[in-house]
């Protein structure tokens, strides 16, 4: 595969840029003043969320969504709506996963959900539709936005 194929893949990079940001900060927060702690962490969940809702729309993305539908296919699962073991656990996992992201941002800020936050768009994306959907589909224009002026910013 060349370099060419595999930067297609990737998209515009923002995403990546973006993530690799907040990696940086979560790499060197400690040297920093403890009292800006907190709202750096918020700062990070943010930014990995935001970097994740935009990956999955990049070609990389859809790929792992599809990989990730058909996993849930050869179990036997069906993913479609209101039917199935693999809806209820995509559904589930959804709704777990973006409320450890809310309540890091607002009660429990750390690093370690930065990461938490960077794969949580992919599996609610993966949800079929209700509340699940809905929540990646209002945040993903906010964060490719957001994404888009933090790469500028950060590569010119």
């Amino acid at each position: 595969m060349s370099v060419t194929a595999i930067a297609s893949w990737v998209g515009s990079g923002v995403a990546v840029i973006t993530a690799g940001l907040c990696w940086l900060l979560l790499r060197h927060l400690n040297h920093l003043p403890s009292g800006t702690h907190p709202w750096l962490y918020r700062a990070a969940i943010i930014g990995m969320y935001c970097a994740g809702a935009v990956f999955v729309l990049t070609p990389a993305g859809q790929w792992l969504l599809g990989i990730a539908r058909r996993a849930l296919g050869m179990a036997g699962a069906s993913t479609a709506p209101g039917s199935g073991l693999g809806w209820a656990l995509v559904t589930l996992g959804a709704l777990a996963l973006a409320a450890a992201v809310a309540v890091a941002l607002v009660w429990t800020p750390d690093g370690q959900y930065a990461y938490v936050a960077l794969a949580t768009p992919l599996v609610l994306a993966l949800a079929p539709g209700g509340f699940a959907h809905q929540i990646y589909i209002v945040t993903s224009a906010p964060a490719q936005s957001l994404v888009t002026q933090l790469a500028t910013w950060a590569g010119g």
